[in-house]
């Protein structure tokens, strides 16, 4: 990820190249309810419900769209899309968060940011949630987020130029969300017990080097879809968690390929990928039934090996 105070300044260089000071908008910019459109380059100092009356979401923005820039004394602020679409020019970013008050952003849709170079970048802990937005065709990542217990829900990253989520942290969760498409991999996970698919299942399909790879301790993955992926479709490096009922389709390499210490992996299946279909090895690797594995070419390897043949 990048280093913050050089994106804040490349950010401020941009918005100056361009002639635009950014000004403060939102549902309330003064304390007494004053509301102010948001256009392209604005700081959003609290809560916003997007209408048809913010330039945002008139034209294309030739930089950053938001940034959201909400003190840690006041509570963390909404902002809802509404169903609009946030355009960019392949540069900055769709959303921005520097700070999102005492609790984090929570962001809404339905809506998308599409065609930035990061659809939507919060770091340090500053998102709260995400509830049904689209991140597409950005020129690296759909969402880069980094904290502590946020939750992605019923997002979708489709066609970015690196991965589509790229999420970092602790404790997060991600449900019901879909990556398609994405250059790189659908999701990359690094940190310490996510839980990935736990409530609803995700999706990742058709990304250019793998569905999921996540890399740490204790995360559960759990109710996931991954096929046609050019890559493996799940590949994990985890110590003290689990891999369960997933169903890996025809990718390009293993449909699931793990290594981990006190991993317990049950309930999985995969179908007519082109190496292994279940392929997991490390200490205390813990086979909890279920697995099962067929129309894999997997050579003289067994189609589903859990430390050992799968039972």
């Amino acid at each position: 990820m990048h280093h913050l105070a050089t994106v804040i300044a490349a950010s401020v260089l941009l918005a100056t190249a361009a002639g635009a000071a950014p000004k403060a908008c939102g549902d309330d910019v003064d304390g007494r309810g004053t509301a102010v459109p948001c256009d392209c380059g604005d700081v959003l100092v609290g809560s916003r419900t997007l209408t048809d009356a913010d330039p945002l979401v008139q034209h294309p923005c030739d930089t950053t769209a938001l940034v959201v820039d909400v003190p840690a004394d006041r509570t963390g602020p909404t902002l809802r899309l509404a169903g609009h679409l946030v355009r960019g020019r392949g540069r900055g970013f769709g959303l921005q968060v520097l700070r999102a008050g005492s609790t984090g952003l929570h962001l809404i849709g339905p809506g998308e940011v599409r065609g930035f170079d990061v659809g939507v970048v919060a770091w340090g802990g500053t998102l709260a949630s995400a509830d049904g937005v689209v991140a597409a065709e950005n020129h690296s990542d759909g969402f880069e987020v980094n904290g502590t217990g946020y939750a992605i829900t019923a997002c979708e990253a489709v066609g970015n130029g690196r991965d589509g989520f790229a999420l970092r942290g602790r404790a997060f969760r991600v449900d019901g969300s879909r990556a398609r498409q994405n250059r790189r991999f659908g999701f990359r996970i690094v940190g310490a017990d996510a839980a990935l698919g736990t409530a609803q299942e995700n999706e990742a399909s058709g990304n250019g080097r793998g569905g999921i790879v996540v890399a740490g301790t204790g995360h559960a993955i759990d109710g996931t879809v991954v096929s046609v992926n050019g890559g493996a479709g799940v590949r994990a490096r985890v110590r003290g968690g689990r891999i369960a009922n997933t169903f890996a389709l025809g990718n390009a390499a293993d449909g699931v390929r793990a290594s981990g210490t006190d991993l317990t992996v049950s309930g999985n299946e995969a179908r007519d990928n082109r190496r292994r279909g279940i392929a997991v090895r490390g200490l205390r690797v813990r086979d909890g039934g279920g697995n099962g594995a067929s129309g894999n070419a997997a050579g003289r390897a067994p189609q589903c090996a859990v430390g050992h043949g799968c039972r």
